[in-house]
C-alpha cells in the first residue's frame, strides 16, 4: 500500500459534499460552514468556520513506548493535531480524545497518558471535551491514540496549503532537521501562535501554508497542484538548521512541525514571536512538464526532493 495513492483515491472518489463543506479532504483540516450556523463578523476576509481535523500516534511507529514515557506521548497525540490547525491559521477550541491501550498499562499509567494530553489541550485553548477508551485483549496490541481536534477560523480568514503562486517567496519557521534522533519529535511546541501572527502580519500575502510533519521535500511538494505548472526552488545554504544536521536531514528528516509558507515577494519579518523565519527559496514555473515539484539548488548541483520525507507503505 502507498499511503498517497491511496488518499488521492479517497479524495477523487469523496464527490460533491454540499455547501456546508468549504474545504474538504485533502488540505490540513476541513472547513465547514453549515448553513445557519452564525460565526460572528466576517473580518478582513474568508468569513469564519469550524475546522476539523483527525491524527493518531501508533507505538512502533511514532513512538517507542518505555524509551518516550508516557508524558511525552501524551504531548505529541495532541500536539500533532494542534500543528493542523496552526497550519490553517486557526483558533484551537476544543479536543476529542480516543484511544485503545495494551492489556499490561495500569490505570496510573493511563492517567499519566491523559494528564499530558489535558495539560498540552488547555495550554493552546482545545480542552479534551470527550472520546472514547477501549483495553486490547492480544497482549502485543500496540498503544494507539487518536485525536481529532476543532478549530476556528478567525476573521481574517484560513490560509490552505494550496494557493501557490509564481514568484511567492518560499518560507520556513524555526530549524530543520534531526527531530527523531533528539527526541524534539516528542517535546515540540505547535506554532499556533505564529500562525495566526503570520496571518495578521502578512495578510493576503500569505498565499499558503502547511506544518511540516513528513518532511520539507515531500510536504512541499504537496503544496503543488498536479496541474499547477509551477515548482517550489530551495537553496540547501539558506536553509535554517539544527545543530549537526546537512541539508538533506533538514529536506527529509521529517517529524519537525515548523510551518512553511508561500507567501509574495515583499518585506518579510525575521522572527514571528521570538521564531526565526527565514526565506529558504522561491516559486518558480515549472520548466518542463515532468521536472521535479521540488528541487534544492545545492552550489552547482540541483536535487530532486520531492519524495524525500516519511511516507506509509505496506
Amino acid at each position: 500500500m502507498n499511503e498517497q495513492d491511496v488518499l488521492r483515491r479517497i479524495f477523487r472518489e469523496s464527490g460533491k459534499q454540499g455547501s456546508d463543506v468549504v474545504i474538504g479532504p485533502g488540505d490540513d483540516m476541513a472547513l465547514l460552514r453549515p448553513e445557519g450556523w452564525t460565526f460572528g463578523s466576517p473580518g478582513g476576509g474568508g468569513g469564519g468556520g469550524v475546522l476539523l481535523a483527525v491524527d493518531q500516534v501508533i507505538e512502533g511507529i511514532h513512538f517507542e513506548r518505555p524509551a518516550a514515557g508516557l508524558d511525552a506521548i501524551g504531548h505529541k497525540a495532541i500536539a500533532r493535531c494542534l500543528s493542523d490547525v496552526a497550519a490553517m491559521a486557526g483558533r484551537p477550541v476544543a479536543s476529542l480524545v480516543s484511544a485503545i491501550l495494551p492489556p499490561d498499562m495500569t490505570d496510573d499509567d493511563a492517567m499519566v497518558l491523559f494528564d499530558a494530553m489535558r495539560t498540552v489541550g488547555e495550554r493552546f485553548h482545545a480542552p479534551i471535551v470527550g472520546g472514547d477508551l477501549a483495553v486490547h485483549r492480544h497482549p502485543t496490541h500496540p498503544l494507539t491514540c487518536s485525536v481529532t481536534v476543532m478549530g476556528a477560523a478567525t476573521g481574517l480568514g484560513v490560509v490552505s496549503r494550496f494557493g501557490a503562486k509564481n514568484g511567492d517567496l518560499v518560507c520556513v519557521t524555526g530549524a530543520l532537521g534531526g527531530s527523531l534522533d533528539s527526541g524534539r519529535h516528542l517535546s515540540f511546541q505547535p506554532r499556533v501562535g505564529e500562525a495566526i501572527m503570520l496571518r495578521a502580519v502578512l495578510g493576503e500575502r500569505l498565499h499558503a501554508m502547511i506544518d511540516l510533519s513528513d518532511g520539507l521535500g515531500l510536504d512541499a511538494s504537496r503544496m503543488l497542484e498536479a496541474d499547477s505548472g509551477l515548482q517550489i526552488e530551495i537553496d540547501a545554504d539558506r536553509l535554517p538548521l539544527h545543530d549537526g544536521i546537512d541539508w538533506r536531514g533538514g529536506v527529509s528528516d521529517g517529524e519537525d512541525y515548523e510551518l512553511l509558507c508561500l507567501v509574495e515577494d515583499g518585506e518579510l519579518p525575521e522572527r514571528v514571536l521570538e521564531c526565526p523565519f527565514t526565506p529558504i527559496g522561491r516559486v518558480v514555473a515549472r520548466p518542463a512538464a515532468d521536472a521535479p515539484a521540488v528541487v534544492v539548488f545545492d552550489g552547482d548541483a540541483r536535487h530532486d526532493v520531492a519524495s524525500q520525507g516519511w511516507e506509509h507503505r505496506g
